[in-house]
């Protein structure tokens, strides 16, 4: 009986998927989105937010790394003391 439940459950949970994607995928596909997105590939400003953006992750992804080789662990398996939720 769960079974069942459990297939039925995942078929709409992808078929919402699937919806959600293709609905996002139209919206870039539409020509003045296209239009916008070249006027945005052409301000300086918003390269430098770009740059920016992508020098910030790759800092991140450094301070990541330092934890796992300092600390023995991933930082995603990192849990704080309750001291730091107060």
């Amino acid at each position: 009986m769960s079974n069942k439940f459990e297939k039925k459950a995942l078929d709409q949970v992808n078929m919402i998927n699937e919806g959600l994607l293709f609905g996002i995928l139209k919206f870039f596909m539409k020509s003045k989105t296209k239009k916008a997105m070249r006027k945005l590939g052409k301000n300086k400003d918003f390269k430098a937010a770009v740059a920016d953006l992508q020098y910030h992750a790759e800092k991140v992804k450094e301070m990541a790394s330092d934890f796992e080789k300092n600390h023995g662990m991933s930082i995603d398996d990192w849990k704080p003391s309750r001291r730091y939720h107060r």
